[in-house]
């Protein structure tokens, strides 16, 4: 705009300069002209010049005015037809009047034609939030003459439909009074899509945050970009830790290959998921089902979604379940072969017993048989307890007698073996509902066990606690430990490590603390010694006595 200005002020100079030589060159060149001729009628032909120049003139200036006219109308012109036919509103208004808006804004104002708002305060149409400050835009215009800035702001239409523009205001001569112009474009649907992808994003942003599963962001080079809070808590890893560095030192050293595979899968625009096994930062090995998702961005792979969920809790459920099936088979197993074993037992060991009476010479032999009769009852009575579910009465008891009573029971083949046997008693432990012959069969189960680990001699440390809501009964032995891989199969039907045993103590003792609603935990290492922890609740109606 200024640089057209500066065109025509130039323009009018140049011509302005030229008729200033043309006139000065004819007066002089005429003059001499007259001299050179020696005219003896000098004054007529001064006078003869003097009309020819005016006539001159006229002409010119008639021509210029002609050209300046048609250049005008030309220039109001093309300004009516841009103004008319602009597809933004503009508004003219003087003293807050309407005194011209183009069909374009009469659209956006919901007007039939113009001419319905013609004459109409403008701030009939300006909503109430923002009327203050557009009569402080208004009074700035007039006092500065100074264009303002844009500004958004909210419009309401004659069917009382509030839409969202954007608007300026300008200072202009409209009909040779000062006005303002108002310079509008509609932004309603623009602030729609706006709000719409804000509310799209924030969608995203609370998945992502608020998902229970690891979501994290990875360039093409595995490299970790960002990642929500459940990743933290799940691998125990800051946020500014992640992303340190890539995701493959995670790994426990065997799955590395599949992770890497299933990253390449990813970035091959391919989704797929695996089980991986993860090294929490603590320490800690946790079960992890990962999947990653390619990240299109126009339609190229731009970088790879990780979403890992946590199914170490589900796969100690299986293993469970898995345990408990066996536990079911040997149920059926027991229900179906018990009763008819102990019938048949019962006569053995009578006619066992009468041989004996009558018999001097086998005595030896006798006792032996009696001795695996009654290790055949044993086993069947074990195989009832799993097999036939037992009323249980539970009372409150006290868990230091119940312990007291088991190691007086088991002092005597303590010292047979040369085990020396301490208690770490706290004296305020409450009473807890249990029933009391079951508990006696757990811990006489696991001091024995504890005993016959030590066929040297040693120690079994008793500690008895309470924690957390909790009593805490730990069994500690100096004996030979049992290796991280048979650790695992504890518990499990039929597997024993004792030459005699039958692999049902320690499960029948799984299921006495389960039914206490408890749990019972087993640590040990080879040559260092086994310890085994039995935690039990304690009731609200629990009291120290």
């Amino acid at each position: 705009m200024y640089k057209k200005s500066a065109v025509r002020v130039k323009s009018s100079l140049k011509v302005t300069f030229l008729y200033v030589l043309f006139g000065s060159l004819w007066v002089i060149l005429s003059d001499r002209f007259i001299d050179s001729v020696k005219l003896t009628d000098a004054i007529s032909v001064n006078s003869s010049k003097g009309l020819f120049y005016v006539v001159i003139t006229a002409f010119i200036l008639y021509f210029c005015l002609k050209r300046l006219k048609k250049a005008l109308l030309e220039s109001e012109e093309r300004y009516r037809i841009l103004v008319e036919h602009s597809p933004e509103p503009i508004v003219v208004h003087s003293e807050g009047i309407i005194i011209f808006i183009n069909p374009a804004g009469a659209r956006v104002l919901g007007a039939n034609s113009p001419e319905e708002l013609i004459g109409q305060s403008v701030m009939t149409f300006v909503h109430p939030d923002f009327a203050d400050i557009t009569m402080k835009r208004i009074r700035q215009i007039i006092e500065e003459k100074q264009p303002t800035e844009p500004m958004d702001q909210k419009f309401l239409r004659l069917d009382q439909q509030v839409i969202d523009v954007d608007v300026r205001e300008v200072p202009i001569v409209f009909l040779g009074k000062p006005a303002v112009q108002l310079l509008c474009r509609d932004i309603t649907e623009h602030k729609r899509a706006q709000c719409m992808l804000e509310m799209r994003e924030q969608s995203y942003k609370s998945l992502v945050e608020h998902n229970p599963d690891a979501i994290f962001t990875m360039d093409l080079k595995g490299n970790v970009l960002s990642v929500n809070a459940a990743t933290e808590k799940i691998t125990g890893y800051t946020e500014e830790e992640c992303t340190q560095q890539i995701f493959q030192p995670f790994h426990v050293s065997s799955d590395q290959e599949k992770a890497c595979e299933l990253f390449v899968k990813a970035m091959q625009g391919e989704s797929n998921n695996t089980e991986i096994t993860l090294m929490h930062k603590e320490g800690n090995q946790i079960e992890l089902n990962l999947k990653m998702v390619p990240i299109y961005i126009n339609d190229k792979v731009d970088g790879v979604y990780g979403i890992a969920k946590d199914i170490t809790e589900r796969k100690r459920t299986e293993e469970l379940l898995l345990k408990s099936e066996k536990l079911s088979i040997v149920g059926q197993l027991a229900a179906g072969v018990a009763h008819e074993i102990r019938n048949p037992l019962t006569s053995l060991r009578g006619f066992v017993q009468l041989l004996q009476s009558k018999v001097e010479n086998y005595q030896y032999y006798f006792q032996i048989m009696l001795s695996e009769l009654d290790r055949i009852n044993d086993i069947v009575s074990e195989f009832m307890v799993i097999a036939k579910p037992q009323v249980i009465n539970f009372e409150m008891r006290d868990i230091r007698k119940i312990l007291q009573d088991v190691i007086s029971l088991l002092q005597t083949q303590a010292i047979l073996n040369n085990v020396q046997i301490h208690t770490e008693v706290m004296t305020e432990i409450p009473f807890i509902k249990c029933e009391e012959n079951q508990l006696k069969q757990v811990f006489i189960n696991i001091l024995k066990n504890a005993i016959e680990a030590m066929p040297d001699g040693g120690n079994v440390t008793i500690e008895l606690k309470q924690d957390d809501g909790k009593v805490q009964i730990r069994f500690i032995d100096d004996g030979c430990g049992i290796s991280a891989e048979r650790l695992a199969l504890l518990g499990e039907p039929f597997y024993t490590t004792k030459e005699k045993g039958t692999g049902l103590g320690l499960m029948v003792c799984h299921k006495i603390i389960e039914a206490h609603r408890g749990c019972l935990k087993i640590e040990s290492e080879i040559e260092q010694g086994t310890t085994v922890q039995v935690f039990l609740p304690i009731d609200e109606e629990s009291t120290v006595r």
